[in-house]
Formats: C-alpha cells, sequence, structure tokens
C-alpha cells in the first residue's frame, strides 16, 4: 500500500467535524468551558453547571441576587463567550432557579 499524501490527526478530526455536522456542538461545549473564567470562580460556583442547546445558553441560578445581577450582564457575558470561542454561538443566555 502506497501513502499518497500524509495528513496531520488535527486536520483529519476537523474535516470529520465538519463532514458530521459536530463543529457547531463542539463549540458550544467551549461556551460551557468559559462559563466560569467569564464570571469568575466565586460566581459559578453559585451556579449550576450550564447547558447550551441550539445557541441557547441555560444557566441554573438558586440566588436570586446574583440571577439578577447576571441578567443585567447577560449581554456583555454573551459577547465575551463569543469573543473567546472566535464566533457567533451563543445567541441567548437564560438564567433559571
Amino acid at each position: 500500500m502506497e501513502r499518497k499524501e500524509s495528513q496531520s490527526i488535527g486536520d483529519i478530526l476537523r474535516v470529520a467535524f465538519q463532514e458530521n455536522c459536530m463543529q457547531d456542538r463542539l463549540d458550544e461545549c467551549k461556551a460551557v468551558e468559559c462559563w466560569n473564567f467569564i464570571i469568575g470562580e466565586t460566581n459559578a460556583r453559585e451556579c449550576r453547571r450550564p447547558f447550551v442547546k441550539d445557541g441557547i445558553m441555560t444557566v441554573g441560578v438558586p440566588n436570586a441576587s446574583l440571577r439578577h445581577e447576571l441578567s443585567m450582564n447577560r449581554s456583555s457575558i454573551r459577547r465575551s463567550i463569543n469573543s473567546m470561542i472566535g464566533k457567533e454561538t451563543i445567541i441567548e443566555i437564560r438564567f433559571i432557579s
């Protein structure tokens, strides 16, 4: 068997993700990873782990005052997350109790 062209594993994975439409889900997972960094460890401990579906991040926040504070800053949080990812992945953030 003769090799025609070698490719890096990263290139192969990138193509596989694109062909199987998994890039969007991967970006959503990156957004969840950015959450603690953006709002800070102290605030993140007060929240449940966020989840993202179809570009909407949902975060459980039992503390009413923190939920209000985060709600007031949701647009800047969304911009920060999208900036860290490098593309418009999160279109909305919802805070639930």
